[in-house]
């Protein structure tokens, strides 16, 4: 099982969960663990994957890390469901690797910014298999939502899970009015326990109240474990 390289920041005490967490689009893991070093819990390892480099449509063909191609970022746009579907079996394997060092699913989180998120959040939706510990979305959406209205691959096993979705008011890349679809659809879909932040005056980017309130939520849904 050959996994995408990755940056990896292990736990600063002994390791007993773990925070996958997928770049945006032209970007790289490197940033982000550097980012989420101080966010995690101290017994929770840090693993920032690194897409492919492929060429994106949406930018002029230009070859760039993505974890599928994009047409658009409009509502309704034009999909590449291929490589949706390539990105996320890429993250079971790093799960899969997680779990097989020890590490149950339930003390997994899955995350991502941007096109990033957008595949975390359609891992955890259709994750049949295992149950997470929750799921980070910071400024992205959900690929493929239309298909789940009459489809069965909706991940019940993970419809209860907390889903922490932050999203900046000033995004001129993913339009604010896209995460609160977004947030609408999990809903709809079941996941309940799914709360939308929003900052003012943030594009697409991160800030750091937003950054708070990750580290508070992987506290929460990765507590200490008993000894």
């Amino acid at each position: 099982m050959a996994l995408l390289p990755a940056e990896i920041i292990e736990s600063k005490t002994k390791q007993t969960a773990t925070f996958i967490f997928l770049h945006g689009l032209g970007d790289s893991g490197s940033g982000w663990a550097d980012t989420l070093r101080n966010v995690v819990p101290p017994y929770c390892k840090i693993v920032c994957p690194n897409a492919r480099d492929i060429p994106v449509t949406l930018n002029m063909g230009m070859v760039m890390p993505a974890w599928y191609d994009l047409y658009s970022l409009g509502i309704g746009a034009k999909q590449d469901e291929p490589g949706i579907l390539a990105a996320t079996k890429e993250v079971a394997k790093w799960v899969a690797a997680e779990k097989a060092a020890g590490i149950s699913t339930d003390r997994i989180v899955i995350g991502g910014f941007s096109q990033g998120g957008s595949i975390a959040l359609y891992y955890g939706v259709t994750n049949v298999e295992q149950k997470l510990a929750g799921l980070v979305a910071l400024s992205c959406w959900l690929p493929l939502h239309e298909k789940f209205v009459s489809d069965s691959g909706v991940a019940t096993a993970n419809r209860s899970i907390p889903i922490l979705q932050c999203h900046g008011k000033m995004d001129p890349i993913v339009p604010y009015e896209l995460g609160s679809l977004t947030n609408s659809i999990l809903h709809k879909l079941g996941f309940t326990n799914c709360s939308f932040s929003s900052y003012q005056g943030m594009g697409h980017c991160f800030c750091n109240s937003e950054m708070a309130d990750v580290k508070a939520f992987l506290s929460t849904c990765l507590p200490p474990m008993d000894k």
